[in-house]
C-alpha cells in the first residue's frame, strides 16, 4: 500500500517541484489511496493557506478541493478505518526518537498512520519525515525526500 503525506497529496493538485514524479508513482497504483480525516483537513487547509500567501486564487483553491472530493466519490481515495489505540501507541513509540530527529507531531502521526494501515511505501517531501518513515521501515523513494 502507498501512503501520501499531505505534501505529496498536494502535488497531485498543484504543479510544483516533484508533481510529475508523484503523479507517476500514484498512477502505478492499482488500489485507492487511503486519505483519513485529519489528512483531508490538512490538505484543505494547505490549499487555503496558499490563498493567504497569494500563491493561489480563492476560486482555484476551491476548485481543487471540489476535485479532491469528486475523486474520493469516484473511489480513487477512501477513508480507512483506523484503530485509534494502535495509532496512539505507534505514535508514542515513534515519537521517542523526536529528541534525535526533531520530528513534528503531524509528521510522526502520518508515519504512524501509514504503519497502522499496513503501508509499505511512504511519499513525502519533508526531510525529517522521510527519516522517521525510513527508520520505521517504510520505503521512501529517493527523489521525494529533499
Amino acid at each position: 500500500m502507498l501512503y501520501l503525506d499531505t505534501s505529496a497529496l498536494l502535488k497531485l493538485y498543484l504543479k510544483e517541484r516533484g508533481s510529475a514524479e508523484t503523479q507517476t508513482v500514484v498512477a502505478g497504483q492499482r488500489h485507492p489511496l487511503p486519505v483519513w480525516e485529519i489528512q483531508q483537513m490538512e490538505f484543505v487547509n494547505a490549499l487555503r493557506l496558499k490563498v493567504f500567501w497569494k500563491d493561489l486564487s480563492p476560486a482555484d483553491a476551491e476548485r481543487q478541493i471540489d476535485l479532491f472530493k469528486e475523486r474520493r466519490r469516484r473511489g480513487l481515495y477512501y477513508h480507512p478505518e483506523i484503530d485509534r489505540l494502535e495509532l496512539t501507541e505507534t505514535f508514542e513509540r515513534l515519537s521517542r526518537d523526536t529528541v534525535h530527529h526533531g520530528g513534528r507531531t503531524f509528521d510522526i502521526l502520518h508515519v504512524a498512520c501509514a504503519l497502522v494501515l499496513g503501508a509499505r511505501q511512504f511519499l513525502t517531501f519533508d526531510t525529517k519525515q522521510s527519516l522517521v518513515a525510513r527508520q520505521a521501515g517504510l520505503e521512501v523513494p529517493e527523489f521525494l525526500a529533499s
